[in-house]
């Protein structure tokens, strides 16, 4: 009972991944025919494949009970899961500076010259900040070359605040909700985990019972 409910619950999972995967790359490219640069999403498609890999490597594990399989999936989904687990310590010890290091890395990007110098680049920038409804950071439509375009942001009598001060405020409201679905998926790929190493076991064992059967007869 245990054997069949670990192997359905790693096939689901991995599916769901597969799925989520193959959902990256569709937006990716629907990202790319918008603005015609690989570069905004070629972070994006490496990381769907990798997730498709693990994905097909934990599905093929899980089905056909193949120990290789699902040796390479703990291989690489303990990492992840430690990652994620950090990463979940730190946002809720140091809720505040994991919030000043994101916006203060964001500003980072949006003022460099790789970004500025790059048309497509601020193009897509623009977008987020206009969805954002907010006007420059540190100070009103800095960098000009992003804000000046915008239409709100050049008004005299509407105010719209800092994106530094909404992207931390932003955070701030949705911090709990970003948390909890971190924990969720932080306890996921921990079970993923536990489970194929559980199968890995059962399939080793398995082999040996067969092996130990065959020299027998």
């Amino acid at each position: 009972m245990a054997h069949r409910c670990s192997k359905a619950f790693l096939s689901i999972l991995n599916s769901l991944l597969i799925i989520f995967g193959i959902v990256l790359i569709v937006l990716s490219l629907y990202q790319y025919n918008k603005y015609q640069s690989i570069h905004l999403v070629i972070g994006v498609i490496i990381l769907a494949f990798i997730i498709l890999f693990i994905g097909i490597l934990g599905l093929i594990g899980a089905v056909k009970q193949s120990k290789c399989a699902l040796s390479v999936y703990i291989i690489f989904i303990t990492p992840i899961t430690l990652a994620l687990l950090t990463i979940l310590i730190i946002l809720y010890l140091k809720r505040n500076w994991f919030i000043n290091v994101i916006v203060d890395n964001y500003e980072k990007y949006v003022t460099s010259s790789q970004l500025l110098d790059d048309e497509k680049n601020v193009d897509m920038t623009r977008d987020s900040f206009m969805k954002m409804q907010c006007c420059g950071f540190k100070e009103k439509n800095r960098p000009k070359k992003i804000f000046n375009q915008i239409d709100f942001c050049n008004v005299i009598d509407k105010s719209r605040p800092l994106c530094d001060e909404k992207m931390k405020n932003d955070l701030h409201q949705n911090l709990v909700t970003v948390i909890i679905i971190h924990a969720i998926l932080t306890g996921l790929s921990t079970l993923a985990c536990v489970v194929a190493a559980y199968l890995a076991c059962i399939t080793s064992n398995e082999t040996r019972h067969d092996t130990f059967q065959s020299g027998y007869n």
